[in-house]
């Protein structure tokens, strides 16, 4: 009986053992599932922040590449705009070119025309010569005018006349210009200097247009003695000075005209942004 007590105690003791060691298993594999849940929740939450990071990532991508493909755009119409801009100002510039240099001939051969046409004076009676693209015909008064007087003797006329003829050929503005020394003269008919040489210009501005030039073509002025050739201190300068200029010049209209035609075009042109 003693022995059978003994035995069954045994056996709860026993049991007692088992179940002890069987539940601490069991928290441990607890514990663990839980430790591993919770890195399953914080890798899968890290996981949808990626995602969402990605995502706008991508958004950001989409911006940029539309943003660089619009200002690519845009810098390749601003080229494409100042490329024409400076295809038209070539085309433009030859044809300035072109123009001036026409001009430039054409006062060229009027200057031979001239020489030819007028060879019969001398140098102390007439000049011809190109400055500043302008051809000048310098009329001494000693062929031109008695002294303080603006009514042209009659070698003077043949002179003019000679030149108009030549003049009626060409297309170029004429510019008559009277010019005096620095001596002073006040007469009935002339207040001063300047008011001669007006006159004077005038004078030979009425032959030019009697011989057939065009009085659209014709300017008369006078300069008096402040556009000088040479020194007043001497009579050889005076003599000088004293001059009728015939001064021929290209027309400009079409030389303005185009250039008029660019600054319309360029102050018209958008600009590009």
């Amino acid at each position: 009986m003693k022995t059978m007590k003994l035995f069954l105690l045994w056996l709860a003791c026993g049991a007692m053992l088992t179940s002890c060691i069987s539940g601490k298993k069991y928290r441990e594999v607890i514990s663990e599932r839980d430790a591993w849940q919770s890195k399953y929740s914080h890798m899968n939450n890290e996981l949808t922040n990626l995602h969402a990071q990605y995502a706008n990532l991508m958004v950001e991508k989409g911006k940029v590449v539309a943003l660089s493909t619009d200002e690519l755009n845009r810098k390749e119409a601003e080229i494409s705009e100042k490329e024409n801009l400076i295809r038209e100002r070539e085309a433009k510039i030859n044809e300035l070119t072109k123009d001036m240099k026409a001009q430039r001939d054409a006062i060229s051969n009027l200057k031979q025309e001239v020489c030819s046409a007028l060879k019969c004076f001398t140098p102390a009676e007439l000049t011809v010569e190109v400055r500043e693209g302008k051809l000048y015909v310098s009329i001494s008064d000693k062929l031109l005018f008695p002294s303080g007087s603006d009514v042209v003797n009659a070698r003077g006329k043949d002179a003019i006349a000679m030149l108009a003829a030549v003049l009626a050929n060409s297309d170029l503005e004429i510019m008559v210009e009277g010019h005096t020394d620095n001596v002073p003269i006040t007469t009935y008919k002339y207040q001063d200097n300047w008011d001669l040489s007006v006159h004077r210009a005038t004078s030979v501005t009425r032959i030019l247009t009697q011989s057939g030039i065009p009085a659209t073509r014709v300017i008369a002025t006078g300069r008096g003695e402040y556009h000088p050739l040479a020194s007043n201190a001497t009579e050889e300068g005076k003599q000088l000075n004293r001059r009728t200029e015939i001064v021929l010049a290209p027309k400009l209209d079409k030389l303005w005209n185009l250039t008029e035609e660019d600054d319309n075009m360029s102050n018209a042109r958008p600009v590009a942004r």
